[in-house]
């Protein structure tokens, strides 16, 4: 089975700031923030970005705006906090939204698209992708700089067919593999034929039908996992199947579908275990079906989710 994907680094340094500005924030919490950003220079630049965006929301009328309806509605200072978070996580996802201005083929938010290129080959974007495509005589070059890639093929010995995402590459030996960059992660599943996998500077890895690799930058391809591939690739007839996945990576990939962001800080639910089979035209039935079924309260702000333990009793 596999781990819960942790979060990113951005969304770690916003989860700090959410804690500092909640109106409950002591030394303890000023601290563990202190020793979070010294573990790396990505840290530290997450958290200075987190913090330069945060202190710009509060000379916003939309923040003002925000603060001032959290008082009358909640009279809660920590919903004011969160409500300052979605602003700031609308802000931080902006410039992912820039690809899309300079690649050859991308999609917005919840939409799904087929690619024909030139050579007979296609292309399935997810949500929230975008490539760009570069033929030569002698190579067939493409380069997925976010989302997820379903590629089917097209046969041509004298030009090899690459797709760089991330820090490695994936060659088709066979015919339709897909690729799914998320973060600083990409993963790599095929559903027919054969593909090689590099990454780290370690040799390449031959990857088989039903077969899925996870790479990170600087290291070698991790363990080969056995899957199903048809529901690996459920996502291009309009579906999501979980069969006992953690919720924490059953939200993440819900996440790409809507415009929100989703944030879930409770490590039991982020571990609890879900299946189902969902509809991609019609996300936040997940959400609805969640809050039904689960032990979960769902609440939906500007640009944000957030998901929690439902109260008891």
């Amino acid at each position: 089975m596999s781990e819960v994907e942790p979060l990113s680094l951005d969304d770690q340094a916003v989860d700090h700031l959410l804690r500092l500005h909640s109106g409950t924030a002591g030394a303890r919490e000023r601290a563990e923030f202190q020793r979070w950003r010294r573990q790396s220079a990505a840290h530290e630049h997450a958290a200075r970005e987190a913090e330069v965006l945060w202190q710009a929301l509060g000379h916003t009328q939309a923040a003002a705006h925000h603060r001032r309806t959290a008082q009358r509605s909640w009279r809660l200072p920590a919903m004011a906090a969160v409500l300052c978070l979605a602003l700031l996580l609308g802000l931080l996802a902006a410039p992912r939204t820039l690809v899309g201005l300079y690649a050859d083929h991308s999609t917005a938010v919840g939409e799904r698209r087929l690619v024909q290129l030139d050579d007979g080959s296609r292309v399935w974007l997810n949500s929230g992708s975008a490539l760009s495509v570069d033929f030569s005589a002698t190579r067939r070059d493409v380069r997925l700089y976010r989302g997820e890639a379903l590629f089917e093929v097209a046969k041509d010995r004298q030009r090899p067919f690459v797709v760089s995402a991330g820090d490695g590459q994936v060659q088709a030996l066979g015919t339709r593999f897909d690729v799914d960059l998320h973060g600083a992660q990409a993963q790599v599943t095929v559903s027919e034929g054969v593909v090689q996998v590099a990454s780290g500077g370690a040799a390449p890895l031959r990857l088989g039908v039903g077969q899925r690799v996870s790479y990170r930058p600087g290291v070698a391809p991790g363990a080969v996992q056995a899957l199903d591939p048809s529901s690996a690739s459920a996502w291009q007839r309009g579906k999501l199947i979980f069969n006992q996945r953690p919720l924490g990576e059953v939200l993440a990939e819900l996440e790409r579908y809507l415009p929100e962001r989703i944030l879930l800080r409770d490590e039991a639910l982020r571990r609890r275990k879900i299946s189902g089979v969902f509809d991609l035209d019609d996300p936040q039935a997940l959400l609805t079906t969640l809050e039904r079924l689960q032990p979960v309260q769902i609440t939906r702000l500007p640009w944000l989710i957030l998901v929690r333990p439902a109260p008891r009793g």
